[in-house]
């Protein structure tokens, strides 16, 4: 199967993917799991449930079997796609030589490569007492379950009911997921006339600070190449963008002064659809006061804030109280349960950005403390820590970028050490690139 067959297959997903939503209810579920709970049972063997077949996911099967070759791999994934997010944006913005088959990967072949499953269902429930997950069709046992599920959108923060939440997301997508997000905000940037187009950046934490931003430019960039009458209005809660804001600013204040409005401390209150308008506090640092605003859009990217899935919750780990995953500093183990490790986006414990590389980095280090457990070997959880470098471009051939290095402090704290590269670079281009190829090839071959 090529990855065009791939991509074909790939606008199956179902709504309650997207949304994260719950296809039984609790008491269907009680019933499913008491049904199939001995049909996949472990028979004398370790096995190891990953649940999401992400940059993090993907990352910490390979790496387990890496360091373990007895134990029984097993990925779940619901979508039965790769299609990166990462890099997306360069797509977006019509960046040359990038095309969304640079985006399609089939984890088909690490799996092959490096024994272990992958499996096309959605996981419904976590039974930890009895160490059985339920996915739709079936259940399984397991020695150690990894949840690497990655964000799911919460719409609501903008003052959206369920429909309403449904209609923002078919008109106006994310694309914080990969998939048909894409292919169909692609589109609507593509078929863009001109006038205002709106980019939403999320409440609360999120995956990949700088992405919205990045957007933002990226979208410009093409709309200002093809000498459209047009404007992208970027509203955002914050005071100044959440990652890289000098070197955003620069960009924004040179390139595109007159294609994209940076307006901050708008804190989103509804949607009107019908009307194509947004509403929004804005708050005045200078005069202490919040004044009621709305903005009349043409087109839009809503990005709505992130949450974990609900499976964290419904299966009793601990959690922020943002919702995240919580996990015993320095490891990655959940908080309450040391048979279950959280990692990649659905991680809150540590000060980590929720970014690909992040989610990779602490991938590899998780595999291998896994495989090395199941070994009946040391671990050496807190030995080693993960690092991100994150490449934004700012133009179709310049960008900046940012480093972390995570690290444990005196006092026991794991802490992030970071390093900003804010001058807009030619350069950056060739690095994103080089980045990108590097680190897929690192999982997908």
């Amino acid at each position: 199967m090529n990855r065009r067959d791939l991509l074909k297959l790939g606008t199956l997903v179902t709504a309650s993917t997207v949304f994260g939503a719950t296809t039984t209810t609790s008491k269907n579920e009680a019933v499913v799991t008491k049904e199939l709970a001995l049909s996949k049972p472990l028979n004398n063997k370790d096995r190891v449930i990953i649940i999401g077949g992400g940059y993090a996911g993907l990352t910490v099967a390979k790496n387990i079997r890496l360091h373990n070759k007895k134990v029984q791999v097993i990925v779940f994934e619901p979508k039965n796609i790769f299609a990166s997010c990462p890099y997306s944006n360069l797509w977006f913005g019509g960046v040359e030589g990038v095309k969304y088959d640079n985006l399609i990967f089939s984890p088909l072949e690490p799996a092959s490569k490096y024994d272990f499953d992958i499996v096309n269902d959605k996981v419904i429930s976590i039974d930890r007492k009895r160490k059985v997950i339920t996915t739709l069709t079936d259940s399984y046992e397991y020695s150690l379950l990894v949840l690497a599920t990655g964000i799911e959108y919460d719409y609501s923060t903008f003052g959206l009911n369920d429909e309403e939440a449904k209609e923002v997301y078919a008109k106006f997508p994310a694309s914080y997921n990969g998939g048909f997000e894409q292919l169909s905000l692609k589109k609507n940037i593509e078929k863009f006339k001109g006038g205002t187009f709106v980019i939403t950046v999320p409440k609360g934490g999120y995956r990949c600070p700088p992405a919205p931003y990045e957007r933002a430019a990226l979208i410009a960039d093409y709309f200002k190449t093809k000498k459209l009458n047009a404007k992208v209005v970027i509203l955002d809660p914050r005071e100044k963008p959440a990652a890289k804001a000098k070197g955003f600013l620069d960009a924004y204040n040179t390139l595109y002064k007159d294609y994209i409005e940076y307006r901050p401390n708008s804190n989103i209150t509804k949607i009107d659809l019908d009307k194509k308008t947004i509403f929004f506090d804005k708050f005045d640092a200078k005069e202490q006061e919040i004044t009621k605003e709305s903005l009349v859009f043409d087109d839009a990217n809503i990005i709505p804030s992130n949450k974990a899935s609900k499976l964290l919750v419904n299966s009793g780990l601990e959690v922020t109280p943002e919702g995240w995953g919580r996990v015993k500093a320095p490891t990655f183990r959940s908080l309450n349960d040391d048979n279950v490790y959280l990692v990649g986006d659905v991680l809150g414990e540590y000060p980590f950005p929720k970014s690909g590389q992040m989610a990779h980095s602490c991938g590899i280090i998780l595999g291998e403390q896994i495989g090395k457990r199941l070994n009946k070997e040391d671990p050496k959880e807190g030995s080693v820590f993960p690092h991100n470098v994150c490449y934004s471009l700012v133009s179709k051939d310049s960008g900046i970028y940012v480093t972390h290095e995570a690290y444990q402090d005196v006092d026991g704290s794991v802490k992030v050490k970071t390093e900003l590269f804010e001058d807009i670079d030619k350069k950056t281009l060739e690095a994103t690139k080089a980045w990108y190829v590097g680190v897929t090839s690192n999982i997908f071959e």
